[in-house]
């Protein structure tokens, strides 16, 4: 691939005519600096004004902007054809929800302009923010700015969100990277697979990243969790699956451990959807049944971890142990009653 621009951003699009110029507005700098970026707005086939709203963008920049116009396939079709055509020596994501803080954008495509050690994985921080402007919390790592380090000798345990991720495109080429396709919360394989083969790393202390929170009908909804937990139990398979594969080939570094307790993470919030979270119709689940049985057969210290997971820091409610026995949902909020009562009395 012979790189004609800095940065390549990808922002899969699927009816987001609400939110869409927002997100394209915090991208306009000045001219110099357009000229060194792309922006694929990858449309998945929206029945809004998504892709019109998008091609405005085109016909005034066309230097910077390109409309991919795609039938649905989802977050990960998007991403697929977005990296399929990139020219940029480094690859971003931005959701059509959220958008960049202009002036940091700018000091970011400097920092990436100037850039000369050979880096597989840029980080920079974020801020959540929600519907109204009041911000939520901010996205930062302990670990100190601007020093490349080996990734696999890094052990820190904290989980890098796609929103600070910035990848070297070639290392996805090269480690032949696909999203899957056609479901949710795929996501969660860029921030995995890719990591998987990063030697290098640098945190630059850019708070680029808005991350929009609360929006009715995203995937961070809980509602909509619990509607898709299928997606993710499909890619969560994927990933132990891999994960097992590595190992059994000698390549666990202490980067793939700190992978490794980012699965953990993702499976004990599945069995939180279900077995807490979730109505009462939805517990005695054969896609969590299924799951648990993939576990047990294909990594059993996972499953006995899970297995042994609380409900409530402190206090030793097993509440997977109790629904692999009985099949039955936890009765969380009797628990709680129960408890409040036998520590407290009757106050």
């Amino acid at each position: 691939m012979i790189s004609t621009k800095t940065l390549t951003l990808i922002i899969p699009t699927y009816n987001m005519q609400a939110y869409l110029k927002r997100c394209l507005d915090s991208l306009i700098v000045e001219d110099e600096l357009m000229a060194k970026f792309e922006v694929l707005v990858v449309n998945d086939g929206s029945k809004d004004d998504s892709s019109e709203i998008a091609q405005q963008y085109e016909r005034r920049y066309p230097q910077t902007f390109r409309v991919i116009d795609k039938e649905n396939g989802n977050y990960g079709s998007c991403v697929n054809r977005g990296l399929s055509e990139a020219k940029g020596a480094f690859i971003k994501l931005l959701d059509a929800d959220d958008w960049f803080d202009t002036d940091q954008f700018v000091k970011y495509l400097h920092r990436l302009g100037q850039t000369t050690d050979p880096v597989d994985l840029v980080l920079t921080d974020f801020t959540k923010i929600d519907e109204t402007g009041c911000i939520l919390g901010k996205g930062k790592y302990t670990i100190p700015y601007d020093n490349l380090f080996s990734f696999q000798d890094y052990e820190g345990m904290e989980y890098f969100a796609h929103h600070s991720l910035t990848y070297r495109t070639g290392l996805l080429i090269d480690c032949q990277f696909h999203q899957t396709e056609g479901i949710s919360y795929t996501d969660t394989e860029w921030v995995y697979y890719p990591q998987l083969y990063v030697k290098n790393c640098v945190y630059w202390d850019i708070d680029l990243y808005r991350y929009l929170l609360g929006r009715e009908g995203q995937t961070m909804d809980p509602k909509v969790q619990l509607k898709r937990s299928s997606h993710m139990i499909t890619i969560l398979k994927r990933m132990i699956t891999t994960a097992i594969s590595f190992e059994n080939q000698g390549g666990i570094g202490m980067g793939h451990k700190r992978l490794s307790s980012f699965i953990q993470h993702a499976c004990k919030g599945i069995y939180y959807s279900f077995l807490v979270k979730s109505p009462k119709s939805d517990f005695h689940s054969d896609v969590l049944r299924g799951f648990d049985c993939f576990l047990f057969a294909n990594d059993r210290p996972l499953y006995d971890i899970i297995g042994n997971e609380s409900v409530l820091k402190g206090i030793p409610v097993h509440y997977v142990k109790f629904w692999r026995r009985f099949g039955k949902r936890f009765p969380i909020d009797f628990f709680r009653s129960f408890y409040r009562t036998v520590k407290y009395g009757n106050r």
